[in-house]
């Protein structure tokens, strides 16, 4: 099956590399919005580069899927909803080299990155991101999600459009609000309301706009 890629950083990179080498996918183009397309660019990794806008001259959503590479949520979120609207369907990617029970439910547009580990009755939803997390059994992670190898204890809830950093932790039964950002080495040991950011190993926590979060992630 043949698939686009939307982008062309790092992630996107990344996401090709393990597709075209862990999945029964072909890559064969990768688009971005005009706008963010840097001169003279018409090639990444040997394969064409399209114009997001005008993707479906090129390759038809009859015969192409797409995956949204892309780490900030709400750009993933904001593209993914386009392309829905255009017609186009989604791939998700569960590496082989993951650990993980039959009975994982996850939603489309995923990514699941080896030396993830996840126990039984965990649910994904949509357009979400794992990348070396740790999963406790029972547990729900929303849409537009990017966990980095971090750790949640059985039957966490996140909400959606929320970020966990590197080497942060959520205890066991806590729920994380929609819109929070956990900063890198962070300890969650109870709720957090939504539009909250915590940072730093002393899990200071302050309330933001949804903007504020979306602009810092943004930067």
């Amino acid at each position: 099956m043949k698939i686009v890629i939307f982008g062309i950083g790092k992630f996107a990179e990344y996401v090709s590399y393990v597709l075209s080498n862990d999945s029964p996918y072909e890559v064969a183009a990768f688009c971005v919005e005009a706008g963010f397309r840097p001169d003279n660019v018409q090639d990444f990794q040997g394969l064409p580069v399209v114009d997001f806008e005008n993707l479906e001259k090129s390759f038809s959503p009859d015969e192409y899927r797409l995956f949204v590479a892309v780490g900030n949520n709400w750009a993933r979120e904001r593209i993914f909803k386009i392309l829905k609207r255009k017609g186009y369907s989604f791939v998700s990617y569960l590496s082989s080299k993951a650990i993980v029970w039959e009975d994982l439910r996850y939603g489309k547009n995923v990514f699941i990155s080896e030396d993830t580990g996840i126990q039984p009755f965990v649910s994904i939803g949509d357009n979400t991101i794992l990348i070396g997390s740790k999963i406790g059994h029972h547990s729900k992670i929303g849409n537009n999600v990017l966990l980095s190898c971090c750790y949640l204890g059985g039957n966490v809830k996140i909400g959606d459009n929320s970020f966990l950093g590197l080497n942060s932790t959520v205890k066991q039964n806590v729920v994380i609000g929609r819109n929070n950002i956990i900063g890198m080495g962070s300890k969650i040991a109870r709720n957090t309301d939504d539009d909250k950011v915590y940072s730093d190993k002393s899990t200071s926590e302050r309330k933001v706009s949804s903007k504020h979060i979306k602009d810092s992630c943004l930067k």
